[in-house]
């Protein structure tokens, strides 16, 4: 048996903050960005995590709507409770560092 989950689950809330403030804030369907180990994607109900990511996002706010790209060389991003927190500009700081 298969079902759908309904609209409000298959979102989550995306906010995108640098030192000047929110650069972008919305509920999106999926995002993409690279750590160091490569490519990949956060959808709705991901698991939490913490990581340094680079060469920035690609949003996708639904399945109408073109995708969004936001350029950056290193931010930080957090995975909590449907929600995603991306820092732009996390300077001097390596993986090693975060454990």
């Amino acid at each position: 048996m298969q079902f759908k989950l309904n609209m409000t689950e298959e979102k989550f809330h995306l906010t995108v903050s640098s030192r000047e403030g929110v650069v972008y804030e919305a509920n999106v369907t999926a995002i993409t960005s690279y750590n160091e180990t490569g490519k990949f994607d956060i959808l709705a109900q991901h698991a939490n995590f913490i990581s340094l990511i680079t060469k920035g996002i690609e949003i996708k706010e639904d399945e109408k709507v073109r995708e969004k790209t936001i350029s950056f060389d290193n931010a930080l991003i957090r995975v909590r409770e449907n929600s995603v927190e991306v820092y732009i500009g996390i300077e001097g700081m390596s993986p090693q560092q975060m454990v």
